[in-house]
Order: C-alpha cells, then structure tokens, then sequence
C-alpha cells in the first residue's frame, strides 16, 4: 500500500492558537470563567473549531462524487484502507486515525460489564426521546444545523429511528470492534458532521460570530453527555437505573465512541465526574431558548413520542399520552427548561415521581438476583427488534443513516 499524507486545508474554524471572541449567543462567561477555569478556556476556544480530518474528506466528497466518496468510506470502515486502493489521502488520514485503539482502552472489559442492558430497553427508549433529544433542543445555537437543513421538521420519526439505529450498532456485542457496524456507524457519523459543517461554512444564514463553528468540537463534547449522563439519570428517575458496574460501563464505551467522533482529547470526558463539570458549564453559558427549539420539541412530541407512548398504555389510558409526555419531559429537564420549550407543566410529573421508588426497588430486587438478567435481556431485545420493524415500517424508513436515505424530501448535504 502506497504512504499517503494530508495536510488539512487551514480554515478559520481549525487555526490553533489565536484567541477568538466567544460566540454572542453564550451567557454568564465571566461566570463560567471564574468557576470553570481553563475548562471554560478550552471550551469556549472549541467553539471555533470543527474536525480537520473529517472536514478534509467532506471535500473530497465533493470532489469525488457523494456515491463514490461515501462507498470508499463504507469499504475502508468495513474491510480496512487496503481494500480502497485509490483512496484519496484525506481518507487515508481519517482512517488511520482511528484504525489503532487508544491506550486506555478496554473493550473487552466494557462489553462483560454490559451484557444485561438491554432489560432496559423499554425505558431507554423513552429516554433516548423524552431526555436525550428533547434537552438538546433547548440550545438555540447547536441545534441551528438541524434548521438550516431542514432535516428534523421534515419526519422527526425518521431522524429518531437513525439516531436509535446507530445507538444499537455501537452497544450491540462486539459492536465497536475495528470492522463492526457500529464502529462504521459512528465514522459516518462523524462525516455527516463534517458534510454539514461544509454545507453550511459559506451559508449566508449561518453566524459564525453568534453562534460558532457548526457542530462544533463545544457542543460535539457535550452530546456525550446528552447520550450518558441525561439517560442514566432519567432512568434512574423512572425507576430503571443501571447497576454501578454497567454505568461506569457506560461512560467508558462513550469516551471511545467522542474519540471516533473525532472529540478533541482536551474536551473528551474520561468519566463521570468529567460529563457533570462539563455539563455545568454547558447549562451555565447556553444560548437562551428561541422559537425553532419549541418547534422541535412540537415535532419530537406530535410526530413521534405521543404515538409512542400511547402504544404502550392500555387503551383506556391512551388519551393521557401527551399529558405523561410532558410529564416525563418535566422530570428528566427540569422546570426551567421546560418552562423555557414551553413544555406545559402537569399534575401527572409528581405521580411519576412517587411511582419511580416503588418501580425502582422492585428492579433493584430483580437486578441483584443473577438468574433473572438474561431471561430479561432477551425480553428487552425481542421488544426491541419488535418496535424496530413496527417503527421502520410506520415511518417508511429502511436505511441507518441520512447519508443512506432515499433521495426526496428537503436536500440534506450528508444525502448527495
């Protein structure tokens, strides 16, 4: 195989080293500063950065052909960079970037201790579009590119149904192993990323100097919060919490999965204590709330969590759906984001809260008695293959990711 090197194109988004005025929409800086130190140096910097390696392939993409481009990038996730003999050196930097594991690294370890997660399956889900998604919405800044490209409005049930797509690769058995699907997955992730940050880097709509880089290495940071810390604390607010073993689990499978992202080491959260400094700071300094993020919300709502929800009451009780979404959207954000996404406030939040103990003691029994973990694992699997193919077919979605979506629809710059 030929050596291939690449020098990233310098853009301003990538220039290390000169200190740029933080973005207008952040609040309370001095604040954060004065608490946060050179965390709050460092992620306030990374607001002006995105990912060079990811960002140089996005180009060539074009260059190429999105077709050819993203098969190229398919193969070499799937087989290796030996297999893409006319890869272009971009591709070839990508790759090798993430072709060796980390040093810190213990994929065997993070796979024993989170054999029994799927008992959860039910209420991850919820989780995953009540907490997970919904709090990302309040950030009038980091949700912007979802705007510009349209991508969430147009069918909130297809952008749900990709994101759980890809949190299935990567926590299935051996799924972040070198040619796993959801090591593929989470590099094509991140090349979506890049080809929206690309879309948009001369978009006359796009404000750089209110709102940062797009997707940029702050709030790429931060959405490993959103996908560790946010669920295992709602889960533990429905009475579904992990044991202490699969949750450090958890936060070391993710500090792997922002490494593949390409998260800057500066910012990737080693642990839990790590996720809560950083998700203080993000609270403390987040742009305010703006119409587009009740939109959002509106959508996740009306499109998607309502249905889902009434699916698993009785019939009797479908009608209080909205009513337990809102509730449980109170309980996992907390009232002053939901005040500010115009989330309605509901009697019903402090009857869930006065279930989760009761619910949580009798899964704390079950969780301790060996013998029930597999036979309830299996259980939230089967559920989960269930609800996949129900979703798929509700929806009409038979691809992954966006990049893998039929053509139609409002344009997307990951779609060709």
């Amino acid at each position: 195989m030929v050596a291939h090197e690449v020098t990233p194109e310098i853009r301003p988004d990538v220039v290390r080293g000169v200190e740029q005025p933080a973005p207008s929409s952040l609040r309370r800086l001095d604040e954060a500063r004065d608490r946060f130190g050179d965390l709050a140096t460092t992620y306030l910097d990374a607001m002006h950065h995105g990912d060079p390696l990811a960002d140089a392939f996005a180009d060539d993409v074009v260059r190429l052909g999105h077709g050819k481009a993203l098969k190229m990038l398919r193969t070499a996730c799937r087989e290796g960079l030996d297999a893409v003999p006319d890869a272009p050196a971009s591709l070839h930097a990508l790759i090798s970037s993430v072709d060796v594991e980390p040093d810190w690294l213990d994929l065997p370890a993070i796979e024993r201790d989170s054999r029994f997660i799927g008992r959860y399956t039910r209420q991850s889900g919820i989780v995953l579009g009540a907490a997970s998604l919904v709090s990302g919405y309040a950030n009038s800044a980091a949700s912007r590119p979802l705007e510009l490209t349209g991508r969430y409005l147009e069918s909130a049930g297809a952008r749900t149904i990709e994101v759980a797509s890809w949190l299935v690769a990567i926590t299935r058995e051996d799924g972040l192993s070198r040619h796993a699907a959801g090591f593929e997955l989470t590099v094509r992730v991140r090349v979506i990323h890049a080809l929206v940050r690309q879309s948009l880097r001369d978009d006359p709509r796009w404000d750089t100097a209110a709102w940062g880089v797009p997707i940029n290495q702050a709030y790429l940071a931060y959405t490993l919060v959103e996908f560790v810390r946010i669920p295992l604390r709602s889960q533990r607010m429905i009475g579904a919490g992990y044991l202490p073993h699969e949750e450090r689990a958890a936060y070391a499978r993710w500090r792997y999965v922002g490494h593949l992202l390409g998260i800057d080491p500066a910012l990737l959260p080693q642990d839990e204590a790590a996720q809560e400094r950083l998700e203080e700071l993000y609270l403390l300094t987040r742009p305010v709330v703006d119409d587009y993020c009740r939109e959002l919300v509106a959508a996740i709502n009306t499109s998607f969590l309502t249905a889902e929800v009434a699916g698993i009451l009785p019939p009797p009780a479908r009608r209080f759906a909205p009513t337990l979404v809102h509730a449980l959207e109170r309980l996992f954000l907390g009232d002053e984001i939901a005040e500010d996404l115009a989330i309605p406030a509901t009697r019903v939040t402090w009857l869930v809260r006065l279930m989760a103990p009761v619910l949580g003691a009798v899964n704390g029994i079950l969780d301790r008695i060996p013998v029930t973990l597999p036979w309830r694992t299996r259980m939230g699997e089967r559920y989960r293959v269930e609800q996949d193919q129900r979703l798929r077919s509700t929806y009409g979605v038979h691809h992954d990711l966006v990049d893998a979506s039929p053509a139609g629809g409002r344009p997307h710059p990951a779609r060709g």
